[in-house]
């Protein structure tokens, strides 16, 4: 399970860095194109970075999600245990 997350997490961060490359590439490609198209391209770049920030706050809303949702699973595991815990313990000091 460890391993299952530790690869998800690799792969997510891998995305990211892919995204934030891709982004970086256009807009350098923004800064350094002097055609007539400029405009034309520029539109379209603009477009595709909208688009990379769009899914970037996208996989951050979901990376929290995660966090979260592990949060309460430990806490769920936690409790459990407090209560087997204490469940055992009353019944074996009640038994003598």
């Amino acid at each position: 399970m460890k391993e299952e997350m530790i690869t998800k997490d690799e792969s997510i961060r891998e995305r990211a860095a892919i995204r934030c490359a891709r982004a970086s590439m256009l807009l350098y490609s923004l800064a350094s194109s002097p055609d007539q198209n400029a405009g034309e391209k520029e539109g379209e770049t603009r477009r595709e970075i909208e688009d990379l920030k769009r899914e970037l706050a996208m996989e951050k809303k979901r990376r929290n999600r995660i966090k979260l949702c592990s949060f309460m699973e430990l806490l769920l595991l936690v409790v459990l245990v407090l209560l087997l815990s204490t469940f055992f313990l009353v019944f074996f000091l009640v038994s003598r």
